[in-house]
C-alpha cells in the first residue's frame, strides 16, 4: 500500500481525487492530507485518510513535520494560493506558490520520494497563442498566475532529474463538477449555485469565447489510468478535446433551470478568449476513453449541488 501525501486535499480536485480512493481504491492507498482546514468544507469524512495536518504552505515548518512522521511514496500537489483573477499581487502569488513549492521540492528531495504530481494549467500557461497547443510549443502566460505555474514546472523537471524522482505535471483544461467551492474561479460551478440562489450570473465579455471544459469525475478517472500505466517524466494536456463558449453552457444551464439570468461585463485582461490545445499525447495514454458530454455532466453537477446544503 502506497502512502500518499495530497497537498490541498480538502480543495475540489483533492476532495474529488479522495472519493475515488474511497470509491475504487482503499485498498491501493492509504492517504495524508495538508490543507489549511483542520476539516472538510462540506463536512465529509473519506475513508482513505489515515492523517490531517493543517498548516501554511508557506512555512517550511509545517510542511517538513509530516515528511519526519509518515514516509511518503508520492505527493499530489493540488495546492494554490491564487487564480488568475486573483494573482495580480505578484510578490505575494511567488512567494506564496512559487517560493513554497520549492521548498516543498527540497523535501521530497531530502525524504527520497519516489514520485511528484503537480497540476499545472491549461489556458493560463499558453496564454496567447495559436489554437492547438501543443505541450512542446512556446508558452506566453498572461497572468502571473501562468508564469508561476510555468515556473513550478521547470523546477520540478529540475530537482526530479537530479534525483532521480518520477513526475507528472498535468496542464488541466476548466474543470467543473461535484466538492467546487470557489466563486472566484469555474464559470461552471459559480453559475449553477447563482442560479440556485436566484442570483444573476455576471460574463467577463460577450460570452462567445471557446474553450474546453472537463467534468471533473473524469479528470480523476483520467489521472488515474496514467498513474495505473506507470506514465512518468510527462507534460500533458489533460482536456476533454471539445469546445464551448459560455453562451453556450449557460444555454445548457438554462435549460435545466429556466430561472438563469445573466449579464455581460468587460472582459479581464488575463482571461483568453479562445482557447483549445493539443490532446493528441493523452490519447496515446488513455486510448479511446470516452469524456461525459457537457449536458450530463452539467446535469450531474447540478443534481449533486442540489442534494447538498452548502450551495
Amino acid at each position: 500500500m502506497k502512502t500518499i501525501l495530497v497537498l490541498g486535499g480538502f480543495g475540489f480536485i483533492g476532495s474529488n481525487l479522495l472519493q475515488y480512493v474511497d470509491d475504487y481504491k482503499l485498498n491501493a492507498y492509504r492517504v495524508i492530507v495538508f490543507d489549511r482546514k483542520q476539516n472538510h468544507p462540506f463536512g465529509l469524512k473519506f475513508k482513505c485518510v489515515s492523517k490531517i495536518y493543517k498548516g501554511d504552505f508557506s512555512n517550511r515548518e509545517h510542511l517538513e513535520v509530516i515528511f519526519q512522521d509518515n514516509k511518503i511514496d508520492e505527493v499530489f500537489h493540488f495546492l494554490n494560493t491564487t487564480v488568475p483573477a486573483t494573482s495580480s499581487n505578484i510578490k505575494f502569488d511567488i512567494e506564496s506558490n512559487l517560493v513554497a513549492t520549492i521548498g516543498l521540492l527540497e523535501l521530497v528531495e531530502q525524504y527520497l520520494v519516489k514520485k511528484f504530481i503537480f497540476i499545472s494549467s491549461g489556458g493560463a500557461i499558453y496564454g496567447d497563442t495559436n489554437l492547438n497547443n501543443l505541450e512542446a510549443i512556446d508558452t506566453f502566460p498572461l497572468s502571473s498566475y501562468g508564469i508561476v505555474k510555468l515556473a513550478i514546472e521547470k523546477y520540478i523537471h529540475m530537482f526530479c532529474k537530479r534525483s532521480n524522482i518520477s513526475y507528472l505535471i498535468l496542464r488541466l483544461s476548466n474543470p467543473f463538477g461535484r466538492f467546487h467551492y470557489s466563486e472566484s474561479q469555474g464559470i461552471v460551478n459559480i453559475a449553477l449555485r447563482k442560479t440556485l440562489r436566484q442570483e444573476p450570473v455576471t460574463v467577463w465579455g460577450d460570452g462567445t469565447g471557446t474553450k474546453d471544459y472537463l467534468f471533473i469525475e473524469d479528470f480523476i478517472q483520467v489521472l488515474m489510468l496514467l498513474l495505473d500505466n506507470a506514465v512518468d517524466n510527462e507534460v500533458i494536456n489533460i482536456g476533454s478535446g471539445q469546445l464551448y463558449s459560455v453562451n453556450q453552457i449557460l444555454e445548457i444551464i438554462e435549460s435545466f433551470e429556466p430561472s438563469l439570468r445573466w449579464s455581460y461585463t468587460d472582459k479581464k485582461e488575463f482571461d483568453n478568449i479562445h482557447f483549445q490545445f493539443n490532446t493528441n499525447k493523452l490519447r496515446k495514454y488513455i486510448g479511446d476513453y470516452e469524456f461525459t458530454s457537457i449536458d450530463i455532466g452539467i446535469e450531474n453537477t447540478l443534481k449533486w449541488l442540489k442534494g447538498n446544503t452548502l450551495l
